[in-house]
């Protein structure tokens, strides 16, 4: 037999194992989390780690270097994903902040819910402000929070 294609590979750039643990009524709890990028850009495949999330969702990115270009700027762009449908666009918000130093912060909340789907995500919109570009982004931390109330 071939091999499997939905086995996960933790070798695998851009892809992010899912975590989906449960709370006492059985449902998926939101949960944030820490991780980092290397050499994301627009157009690529790339998608961060899907999380349990409906209504509040903050991004951000400390620590931002770029190849090919020099670092200005990256849109980043959370989905909504809608199962057996087209994923909602949520939107993209520009970081500027996260370029000036390797503990500089940049963050971008969404404070939207939409029905059909309760996982997000996000990806590399635009890098200096375009989605057709040669350079990448890296990202020394990505945090996730999923709660206003932090």
């Amino acid at each position: 037999m071939g091999e499997d294609a939905h086995t996960f590979n933790p070798a695998e750039e851009g892809l992010f194992e899912l975590q989906a643990p449960s709370d006492s009524s059985g449902g998926i709890q939101t949960r944030n989390f820490t991780s980092s990028l290397s050499g994301w850009a627009p157009g690529t495949i790339k998608e961060s780690r899907h999380w349990a999330d409906n209504d509040y969702t903050e991004i951000q990115f400390t620590g931002c270097t770029m190849i090919g270009a020099a670092g200005h700027s990256v849109g980043v762009k959370l989905w909504q994903a809608i199962p057996f449908g087209q994923d909602k666009d949520m939107g993209v918000k520009t970081f500027t902040n996260c370029f000036k130093g390797s503990n500089d912060t940049s963050k971008g909340a969404w404070n939207v819910h939409y029905n059909g789907g309760d996982n997000r995500y996000f990806t590399i919109a635009e890098l200096n402000g375009s989605q057709y570009t040669r350079a990448h982004v890296s990202v020394k931390k990505v945090y996730v929070d999923t709660t206003a109330a932090d």
